[in-house]
Order: structure tokens, then sequence, then C-alpha cells
């Protein structure tokens, strides 16, 4: 990868934020997902060197410990499970832009190809790592909004920038509507425009035929990796606003 490569995928990932048509356009054409991964990977180690001290992960071990344990087990549990939780936080922060990419081009290469919109993989996964990179500004936005409300509770981590419309839901209501409603994001939504948009120009599917795949595929995760989970977990939902 040379110097000009580099520079040529930051005018492609640049005009992609800007303008999705023609950057994704020639993301497509040139078939180069490596430096939108880094980027995405880039961010993500930023984000998380700055939101994990401001968190306060021994409350949440704390959460999890047994009633009669000593105060001394309690001390080494809330330590030890406090550096676990660090260690994964950097893990997923490491290797979690990658790893989303492929599953989410894996899942689109293979809906594109039961709806009949014949696309090749190294395009799918082109038009994957480009158009997820809106969640790396997510997690860029999230980092101050931590600093201002230090020390915070991991689970609240998500309501610190309202930009779902779980944000706005009045507490209490059933845990499947919080999480129906916290993909309604404005950030997923971003994303899901660029993914249409670039499967128009990576398959032979017109492009009201590619955002109409991806809407129902963006459905289906949503029923199945959020709704349904929570479903099962039951209770009621968390807060709705920060």
């Amino acid at each position: 990868m040379t110097a000009t490569d580099l520079a040529q995928d930051g005018s492609v990932i640049w005009t992609t934020l800007a303008e999705p048509g023609l950057g994704l356009a020639q993301a497509v054409t040139r078939r180069r997902a490596l430096t939108a991964l880094l980027v995405s990977t880039l961010a993500a180690l930023i984000a998380t060197a700055v939101i994990l001290p401001h968190l306060d992960l021994a409350a949440l071990a704390a959460m999890k410990l047994r009633p009669d344990m000593t105060p001394h087990e309690r001390t080494e549990a809330i330590e030890t499970a406090a550096k676990l939780n660090a260690v994964m936080a950097w893990g997923g922060a490491a290797l979690g832009p990658a790893i989303q990419a492929l599953f989410v081009g894996c899942f689109l290469w293979l809906g594109f190809w039961t709806a009949g919109a014949r696309t090749g993989f190294k395009e799918t996964f082109t038009v994957t790592a480009h158009g997820l990179l809106p969640n790396a500004l997510r997690g860029l936005l999230m980092a101050p909004a931590a600093i201002v409300h230090a020390p915070v509770n991991p689970m609240e981590l998500d309501k610190l920038l309202p930009s779902s419309v779980a944000a706005f839901l009045p507490p209490g209501l059933p845990a499947p509507a919080i999480a129906a409603a916290s993909a309604l994001d404005l950030f997923s939504l971003w994303s899901l425009y660029l993914v249409g948009t670039g499967m128009a120009k990576a398959s032979d599917a017109s492009r009201r035929r590619s955002f109409a795949v991806v809407a129902v595929l963006f459905v289906a995760y949503v029923a199945l990796l959020k709704i349904a989970p929570s479903a099962a977990a039951g209770g009621p939902g968390p807060r709705g606003g920060p």
C-alpha cells in the first residue's frame, strides 16, 4: 500500500460521507476496504482510550457479586472484573470494526443473492466497510460526553449521545419497545443509507430494490438480535433519556 493509495482511499472515504453516490461508486470500482476498516478501528481505539477511564467499572462489577462474599472477596472480585471488562473493551475496539464489517458483509451478500441481485463478495465487503463509518463517528462524539458525565455507569453509556428514538421515550416501557426504538438511531440510519446506495452500485439491483433489500435485512437484524433477546430477558426497559 503506497502513499498514493492511502491518499486516494482517504479521498474516497471523505467523498463517501459527503457525496455518498459518488464516493461509493469509486469505492466499488477500486474494491479497497482496508483503509476504511483502519479508520473505523483507529476511531474505536481513540474513543476507548478517552471513555474507558471515565467508566465506573467497579460499580458494574459490584452489581454481580454474591451477597455472602466477605469484604476481601468483594474487593478482589471487583478488581478482577474491572480489569477483565477493560481488556474486553480494548479487544472490542481493536477487533470489533473488522468483525462487524465481516458479519454485516456476509449478511448483505447472502441477502442480495437470495433476493436475486447478483453481487461479488469483495464489492459487498467494500460497501460495508465504508457504510459503517458513521458508527466510528458516533464513538468519537460519545467521548466528550463521557468526560462531562464521569463517572459513567457502563450500562448507561449509550444514553450519553441521544441519537436514537429511545432517548426520548418515557421510562418504564417494555424492554422490546426500548430495543426497537434504540435501533432507530441517527448513525444507524445514516449507515443504512450508505449501504443501500453502495449496494445499488455493487449489484445489478436498482436503487429502489437495493434499499428494499437493505431495509428487510435491517428489520430482520433488529427483530432477531435486538427485540427477541430483550423480550426473552423480560422486565421493563431502561429509562428512555440520559
